[in-house]
């Protein structure tokens, strides 16, 4: 297993790359953009607070902790905080249950979770342990579990169903159609209920899945060029433009030598078989 590692030798944040729950945990100001998201996520400040601003509101907000909705526009600026965020899974009711326990803001976003900084807390001792991704998973479910108040539920099953789709097959442009016969919906009624319970349009929650997917199939070593074809990127501007929007930093930023930045992968590349051991790199 190769390591790079970065010009600066500090401790490195740490990122689990996951196309279920997908995990940043940092250690120094992350400057983000504004964000278009395709998958729902938990920001939560480590040290600190955000600013934010749905797309439709006028006033800012302050928060240590932030749920943002898949398919919402959103302005944050983060102060210098030190933030950890977790992309959530669209398979389970992870972000029904924990708007429950939130104050709403408009646009569908969420603040101020209780328990917060316990949470943070939590976090940053799983930041510096820095255990397997197995292990990181689990620790990661039991938090949100007691976050959320009760078990972490599945979602509807046919939009669980069309996530798996979607998840295995990113790079290919499967129909609406036929993901909809397979669940035994209309095309206007798949839509409908994957809107309801994902939040984004199903097309642009795929491209959140092809992003795993590219960066993956990176860590694995797999040249940019042949990566954004394999992941079923158009070309690297659609891929740039993809990457800012859902994680709100420029791909050049997040893959730069000197961004300190560790990534732990539990993943062949996209496409191959799953294996059960993880791939660690550090940037």
């Amino acid at each position: 297993m190769k390591t790079v590692i970065a010009e600066d030798d500090g401790l490195p944040a740490l990122v689990y790359v996951s196309n279920k729950r997908y995990l940043y945990l940092g250690r120094t100001q992350l400057r983000i953009r504004d964000l278009h998201s395709a998958a729902a996520s938990l920001l939560v400040c480590l040290d600190g607070t955000v600013k934010f601003r749905a797309s439709s509101a006028q006033l800012w907000n302050s928060a240590k902790s932030l749920l943002i909705p898949a398919g919402s526009r959103i302005s944050i600026d983060n102060q210098g905080a030190v933030l950890a965020a977790c992309y959530l899974d669209a398979a389970k009711a992870d972000f029904l249950l924990l708007k429950r326990k939130m104050e709403s803001v408009s646009d569908g976003v969420y603040f101020n979770l209780p328990g917060e900084r316990q949470l943070a807390d939590s976090l940053i001792r799983l930041r510096d342990d820095a255990p397997g991704f197995a292990e990181a998973q689990q620790r990661m479910e039991s938090l949100l579990q007691q976050c959320a108040g009760s078990a972490m539920a599945s979602g509807d099953s046919r939009v669980a169903h069309v996530v798996d789709r979607l998840r295995h097959t990113a790079s290919l442009n499967i129909s609406v159609k036929q993901l909809a016969a397979e669940v035994g919906l209309s095309e206007s009624g798949l839509i409908r209920l994957f809107s309801l319970h994902v939040g984004a349009p199903l097309r642009r929650h795929r491209l959140w899945y092809r992003l795993i997917d590219f960066v993956e199939l990176t860590l694995a070593g797999v040249p940019v060029a042949a990566a954004i074809k394999a992941s079923g990127f158009t070309d690297a501007a659609h891929l740039s433009r993809c990457y800012s929007a859902f994680f709100g930093v420029h791909f050049s930023y997040a893959f730069s030598r000197r961004t300190n930045a560790r990534y732990v992968v539990d993943a062949c590349p996209a496409g191959s078989a799953r294996d059960t051991a993880p791939i660690s790199r550090q940037q």
